[in-house]
């Protein structure tokens, strides 16, 4: 897309926002994120908000329920107490849009701001961001929905990931893929025995990861992009957040996490094991996914 085309799509948004929302009129839309999804800031009057176009064919999305089960959740999630950023009600009442852009309908939502910035560099700041995932996995328990999601299990977490490693590797790199093969066989034997006990298995976030936490210079935080959330493990939450964090803090989440919900002795086992999962789904080159199956929580 050249220039004169972004800006077009940019005024087609501004126009989306200040027709479907009653927000005012934008004064300033910019992409912050392209990816499988694109996400942009939108101000409005010294205020800011997140607009996100979905994607498509994103594996974990089988419909438009789907994205509703998330913005149900959210909603769910925010009248507990828990802090999020949630959809902002369209004009009609509806928090799910369409809108036509250059590749077809897609589906967009207006999120409320995450005040802040993105990190988590005090043990304090550990300590909340372990404190609030286990509020949003106790909140959770109580959460109802008519919308279905996907749940990451075996199937989403090792079988899809290690078909598209394997047709990428096998020629370039047969000995790599034969290493990630055992280990993912180790995986699945400890997964399929995993017991994690009472509230183990629910709703979780499935990318708790820096960029989607922001804190202020108050200490106020701020979870978003639930995106990728669905039916997981919930000590698998806390093992990915260990994979993209330097261990200094680990002590400090795992304190704030078992303060509101303590882990049992088996998902404390399991850290390490989910934190090799977290790597397959990741699906990242073969030969650095052999390094971090060695060792999941080697962060610099």
């Amino acid at each position: 897309m050249n220039s004169h085309d972004r800006a077009g799509a940019m005024d087609d948004l501004v126009r989306m926002v200040a027709t479907e929302y009653d927000v005012g009129i934008p004064t300033g839309c910019r992409l912050m994120e392209s990816g499988l999804n694109d996400t942009y800031a939108v101000e409005v009057d010294g205020s800011c908000y997140a607009l996100r176009l979905h994607g498509q064919n994103k594996p974990w999305i089988a419909g438009e329920g789907d994205l509703r089960f998330e913005l149900s959740l959210l909603d769910h999630l925010h009248a507990e107490g828990v802090p999020v950023s949630v959809s902002v009600r369209r004009r009609d009442g509806d928090s799910l849009g369409l809108i036509e852009t250059a590749t077809g309908n897609r589906y967009c939502v207006l999120f409320t701001w995450a005040p802040g910035r993105a990190g988590a560099d005090t043990e304090e700041h550990a300590r909340r961001v372990g404190q609030t995932l286990a509020a949003i996995h106790v909140a959770s328990d109580g959460f109802r929905t008519m919308y279905n999601r996907y749940a990451l299990d075996e199937r989403h977490l090792l079988d899809r990931p290690l078909k598209r490693l394997e047709a990428s590797a096998r020629e370039s790199d047969s000995g790599a893929v034969e290493f990630i093969r055992g280990h993912v066989s180790e995986i699945r034997r400890r997964l399929q025995a995993f017991k994690p006990g009472p509230g183990g298995w629910g709703v979780i976030h499935a990318d708790p990861q820096v960029l989607n936490i922001h804190f202020t210079d108050g200490g106020q935080v701020t979870w978003f992009d639930f995106d990728l959330c669905g039916y997981g493990w919930r000590a698998y939450d806390l093992a990915y957040y260990y994979t993209r964090i330097p261990e200094r803090f680990r002590a400090a989440v795992l304190y704030g996490y078992q303060a509101v919900r303590p882990l049992s002795d088996a998902e404390l086992n399991m850290l390490p094991t989910l934190g090799r999962a977290a790597w397959v789904w990741e699906c990242i080159p073969p030969a650095d996914l052999v390094e971090k199956l060695k060792n999941p929580y080697d962060v610099e």
